[in-house]
């Protein structure tokens, strides 16, 4: 049987803050952004960070696996149309999410 490679949690997470970092920053050259949709990145991201936190001090898994990759997801469909440097920057997150099963 194969065997994997064990991921680093660590890098995933320093990975996940450096992309919402690189949201941020696209974010603010965007002043026109609908307000709607800023808000909704605007809890997406705390909601990143306080799941983070938690795995951090708990070591496991929050029950809400995918919920927050599948949120990014939603907000990357609707961002892809008008703005697709925060479509691929959500994109990304998704994909960093998923790998540590957030």
């Amino acid at each position: 049987m194969p065997s994997f490679p064990a991921i680093d949690l660590t890098m995933s997470d320093t990975q996940i803050r450096d992309t919402l970092q690189r949201l941020h920053t696209v974010l603010q050259s965007q002043p026109q952004l609908d307000p709607e949709l800023k808000t909704l990145l605007q809890t997406l991201d705390q909601d990143i960070q306080t799941a983070l936190e938690r795995k951090q001090t708990e070591s496991a898994i929050a029950p809400e696996t995918g919920d927050l990759a599948e949120q990014a997801q939603t907000l990357a469909t609707r961002f892809a149309a008008e703005h697709p440097n925060i479509d691929l920057a959500l994109r990304e997150l998704r994909s960093l999410l998923l790998g540590v099963g957030l």
